[in-house]
């Protein structure tokens, strides 16, 4: 018997200091675009901040356009 099964994908969840890491910024500079709401979208989970990989991709390609203005 052969069930179909969607397979849904989600986007890993990092932290601020991989987020960090993969932007090559420190952790206070995305704090601080945290309080500022410029960086990438994030998501609290029980009181600890989270970014979805996508979303932080997402957000750095969309920064691209806005260098050569």
């Amino acid at each position: 018997m052969t069930e179909n099964v969607e397979q849904v994908l989600v986007s890993p969840l990092l932290n601020s200091r991989e987020v960090a890491a993969y932007l090559k910024v420190s952790e206070s500079t995305l704090s601080r675009w945290r309080t500022d709401r410029k960086g990438p979208p994030f998501v609290r989970m029980g009181g600890v901040t989270r970014y979805r990989c996508d979303a932080v991709d997402t957000w750095l390609n969309s920064l691209s356009g806005d260098e050569h203005d």
